[in-house]
């Protein structure tokens, strides 16, 4: 299975539920990986992308995450689900804005 392969933690009781089943990844690596669905839309729209809108975006991934793990409070899942969509954009973003410097400067 090609979930196997993405590092992730597993833990049941951080991933989402329907029914009996349990979702292969976690909540936060799950919306990860829905933020990278979102590469060909971003490429129609790199016009209005700016390098500064990654650190933007990543940032409430990393104070959700590190909170949790310094034990200060305890996230939800839904809290993992939009924090991980918004670094999956924030990646995404970062690979459309590389793929289009390289292309510039190489062409």
């Amino acid at each position: 299975m090609f979930f196997k392969w993405i590092p992730c933690h597993r833990k049941k009781e951080r991933s989402f539920h329907i029914g009996s089943y349990t979702f292969p990844l976690c909540a936060r690596c799950t919306a990860i990986l829905v933020g990278y669905l979102l590469l060909p839309i971003l490429f129609m729209f790199s016009s209005f992308l700016h390098w500064w809108y990654v650190p933007i975006l990543m940032i409430p991934l990393l104070v959700d995450g590190y909170t949790q793990k310094w034990k200060w409070r305890e996230s939800n899942n839904f809290l993992r689900f939009i924090t991980g969509l918004l670094f999956g954009i924030a990646q995404t973003i970062l690979i459309v804005l590389s793929v289009l410097f390289l292309t510039k400067i190489l062409m």
